[in-house]
């Protein structure tokens, strides 16, 4: 859990210096009360900045032997579509909130496997994809900013390739696993125009590991996966 913290902390750094970079944050507060944009589109390029895994386990029965995985960044793609509804407070601003689905598709690469006593070298490709449903909620609008808190569940397919040739026991089988996933974003928003918006965020997404079925074989435990992004979104 130290080491996730870690990684938000340097994402939400690198994702509040992006920020900066396309405009100076106003602090006026933006007066109109009609804000609604309804239906969007949005599609973002994603860094992976870290990437890490919970453990694996390569089952040689009846011995089990634990490992870490060594995985490094890659890049990742995003779309989603969404609709944006403004909350009543009465007389108060209204509280804005978005629900949207997400696809999401990339990779990380894999470069070797730390055992007791050991590393097996490995230099290959981890590939995901995943459906999210988000929910998303205003945490600040200014005069040309606003600002995003929000959460998604889904399901995440991970393929892991063949490696058993990397190790005597042939353990390191293939395995393409289908499961739940979750993440959580920060976005920090510009609008360029009436209807379109530059977008910075910074998130972490958590896809559940799977396990081969064939003995000797392998858990490869779930990912965890600290990323920043950049991307558009446009209103209609």
């Amino acid at each position: 859990m130290k080491n996730i913290n870690k990684l938000l902390k340097k994402a939400l750094f690198a994702s509040a210096v992006a920020v900066s970079a396309m405009s100076v944050v106003t602090s006026e507060v933006r007066a109109e009360e009609s804000r609604k944009h309804d239906w969007y589109v949005t599609g973002s390029a994603i860094r992976i900045a870290e990437a890490g895994g919970s453990g694996l386990h390569i089952n040689l029965n009846p011995a089990v032997v634990d490992g870490i995985g060594d995985y490094e960044g890659n890049m990742a793609w995003s779309l989603a579509v969404g609709h944006e509804s403004a909350l009543s407070r009465g007389a108060t601003t209204p509280q804005y909130v978005r629900l949207e689905v997400e696809g999401v598709a990339g990779s990380i690469d894999r470069k070797g496997i730390e055992v007791p006593g050991s590393r097996i070298a490995l230099d290959d490709t981890v590939k995901f994809r995943a459906l999210f449903l988000n929910g998303m909620v205003s945490m600040l609008d200014t005069t040309h900013t606003r600002w995003w808190l929000g959460a998604g569940i889904g399901y995440a397919q991970t393929t892991f390739p063949d490696a058993s040739s990397a190790t005597p026991c042939g353990c390191l089988q293939p395995l393409t696993h289908d499961d739940i996933a979750f993440q959580v974003k920060l976005q920090a928003e510009l609008e360029i125009s009436t209807n379109g918006a530059l977008f910075a965020e910074a998130g972490y997404k958590k896809l559940t590991g799977g396990e081969t079925r064939n003995l000797p074989g392998v858990d490869y435990g779930a990912l965890n996966l600290t990323n920043i992004a950049l991307g558009f979104r446009l209103y209609w």
